[in-house]
């Protein structure tokens, strides 16, 4: 059975991480501001303090991951942590999916009911799941492929929106900068640190599916880093375009800061309200970043039990996310009410269980060694 299983995994480029990085850290975070409220106009300072935690949560799972490269996480917490202990971990892990994935599909539900008020929610979340179950059951290497192809051209998109935005910008909006101080700027960064930078652990978990596993160990983390670069900038370039665009206290009044911003594009007679291709992008870093997200959850609960594929379980898990969104999410202002507290439970999971899970195993395998 482990054999069959091993002959199947599919294999990342390193090229193909970079996208996958950007693409999990885009999604619904590029029409929110989360820690507006918090940071005011230096909102921009907070999300480059916040995209520590990428790195952070990444590099700390490197390190047990490049020790057992054949391994998923899943199977490394269960070979040094047993079935029981490393089984109760994964189960956590599997919450912080979970629930990532119902606030991926309340983010495309909400703004839908939003935007087309008339149109049932749950038109939304089947119009959004089912292609998603098709492409686990197509494979992770036709997704990849895809989002290889895409992701460039909607990062480029996004950033031709926001230079075309520049004429209407008031750069003055972004002084005086830190006018309140430091403490300000963390309390609006702590928000962003999960939302996006902390949820780029799905990421991680693709470690056995690259090529790091030949003797590459290290340009995992270089490509990831690179992504989180890019996304990171991205995301700056956004902050920085939408606090220009408005006063500080009209933006604080906002729902959707960035697409309010893209909305006031007039270039001449000619370029005007080009809002739609803005919802393309968030439509489809969102799509990617749930299917991402989602194909961990799959993949894990297969390498637990040691049964089927990560598509076998496809259905079942997409149904329970549908059906169970609407009651951990009844309302849209929970999605940003939630950011804090999310983060702050999860915590362990982004430090201080794979630190200690590394050492276990250089403790286990030195002995081994030494006997």
């Amino acid at each position: 059975m482990e054999g069959i299983r091993e002959e199947k995994k599919e294999l990342i480029s390193f090229n193909q991480l970079i996208w996958i990085t950007v693409a999990q850290l885009g999604g619904a975070s590029i029409i929110y501001l989360p820690g507006m409220i918090e940071a005011g106009r230096d909102i921009w300072i907070s999300n480059l303090i916040a995209s520590i935690v990428g790195y952070v949560v990444i590099y700390c799972h490197y390190l047990p991951l490049s020790l057992c490269p054949e391994c998923s996480m899943t199977e490394t917490l269960n070979k040094y942590w047993g079935r029981v202990i490393g089984g109760f971990i994964n189960l956590y892990y599997n919450f912080f999916f979970f629930f990532l994935c119902c606030l991926i599909v309340s983010d495309v539900y909400y703004f839908g009911k939003i935007t087309f008020p008339e149109t049932p929610g749950y038109i939304f979340t089947i119009f959004f799941i089912v292609p998603i179950v098709y492409g686990i059951k197509l494979g992770l290497e036709v997704v990849v492929r895809l989002l290889e192809s895409l992701t460039p051209l909607l990062a480029i998109l996004y950033f031709i929106l926001f230079i075309l935005v520049v004429p209407k910008l008031n750069f003055q909006n972004l002084q005086p900068v830190m006018a309140d101080g430091i403490r300000p700027v963390l309390a609006g960064s702590i928000p962003n640190m999960n939302f996006p930078y902390a949820q780029i652990l799905p990421v991680a978990f693709y470690y056995k599916h690259t090529r790091a596993k030949e003797g590459n160990e290290k340009k995992f983390l270089k490509y990831t880093f690179i992504g989180i670069v890019m996304a990171t900038l991205l995301l700056t370039i956004r902050s920085l375009a939408s606090v220009a665009a408005f006063e500080e206290e009209t933006l604080k009044t906002l729902v959707f800061p960035p697409f309010s911003t893209i909305r006031v594009i007039e270039v001449g007679d000619i370029i005007e309200r080009l809002d739609p291709f803005f919802l393309a992008v968030f439509y489809a870093t969102t799509f990617f970043k749930f299917v991402l997200t989602f194909y961990i959850i799959c993949e894990s609960i297969s390498d637990y039990f040691r049964v089927g594929e990560p598509k076998d379980f496809a259905w079942p898990l997409a149904i329970l996310i549908g059906v169970t969104m609407p009651f951990l999410i009844p309302r849209f202002d929970i999605i940003l009410r939630t950011v804090v507290p999310y983060f702050f439970v999860s915590i362990p999971l982004f430090v201080p269980i794979p630190l200690i899970l590394y050492m276990t195993i250089k403790i286990k395998d030195g002995r081994k060694k030494a006997q």
